[in-house]
């Protein structure tokens, strides 16, 4: 499984479209670049060979702009075509595999209310993996562009549906990749929330998070950026630093703020309430 997903990974630009040829070597590859610039690695496995390419200075000094996809993979490839091609891929290992059905969406053993699924063949001991939590059924009125539930709606007017539900940080970056995704619909006016969702969710800074703050070339320290993920896009966000309150957001839900050395609480608050913290230590300035 690890060798179908690195033989999957995309290609140098010089390879540009080279699964459209049947006499493109297949090979499971990756690369590396050290901090600094000071490395650049590509590796290439194919049932016969292994093939490591490094570029670099032999002085260990770095150099802007190397990095393993554009020094090091191109060679990496130049080398693979002049070896035997390899007649065949590597063997899936029968023993231990087990063929089960996964959420198409989620990648996760399919669950009772996913509508998507396909079939992978996983280790045994994915057997003992949870369901999809992300597919959920909830109840929709008879245009199904709103949320309706036994407080607002009779039962003959209400339709199930089938939804994935993401929660805010990781919808945020789904999002962006699968313009298909649809956020879960809001509750109508007059029906009570009764599945208590967040709504919002930090992205930065990381839970406990230890941060050092660096200066500009002028001396000064430099901001840090936190960020938060809302469900609606429209949304209005009041942020508060230490309990003082800093500032709203909307649409992009980031914020400026300068702060010293020690422990920080930064808040976020939505029109309707919903609030999200998150602590964080400042250790010191660069």
């Amino acid at each position: 499984m690890t060798y179908e997903a690195l033989r999957r990974v995309n290609r140098p630009e010089t390879e540009t479209g080279w699964q459209y040829f049947g006499s493109a070597p297949e090979v499971a590859w990756k690369t590396g670049t050290s901090f600094g610039f000071r490395d650049a690695w590509a590796i290439g496995t194919t049932p016969q060979y292994v093939v490591a390419v490094w570029a670099g200075n032999a002085d260990g000094e770095g150099r802007p702009g190397l990095s393993g996809i554009t020094s090091a993979a191109p060679l990496l490839f130049d080398i693979i075509r002049l070896l035997p091609a390899s007649a065949s891929w590597f063997a899936r290992p029968e023993e231990g595999l087990t063929l089960i059905e996964v959420c198409s969406a989620s990648g996760y053993r399919a669950g009772p209310d996913c509508t998507g699924r396909r079939e992978e063949w996983v280790p045994e001991a994915g057997l003992r993996s949870e369901a999809c939590p992300y597919h959920t059924v909830v109840s929709l009125d008879s245009t199904e562009t709103w949320r309706v539930n036994s407080s607002c709606a009779a039962p003959g007017e209400m339709i199930a549906r089938s939804w994935f539900v993401l929660p805010p940080a990781m919808e945020y970056y789904y999002r962006m990749r699968n313009p298909s995704y649809r956020t879960l619909p809001p509750f109508r006016k007059g029906c009570s929330d009764d599945m208590k969702l967040p709504s919002m969710e930090f992205i930065y800074p990381p839970r406990d998070a230890r941060i050092f703050i660096p200066r500009s070339l002028q001396g000064q320290l430099m901001s840090m950026l936190p960020e938060i993920a809302h469900r609606r896009r429209n949304s209005t966000v009041y942020w508060h630093l230490d309990n003082q309150y800093i500032g709203m957001t909307r649409y992009i839900h980031q914020t400026e703020v300068r702060v010293g050395e020690g422990e920080h609480l930064i808040t976020a608050v939505d029109e309707e309430g919903m609030t999200v913290s998150r602590k964080f230590y400042c250790i010191g300035t660069l």
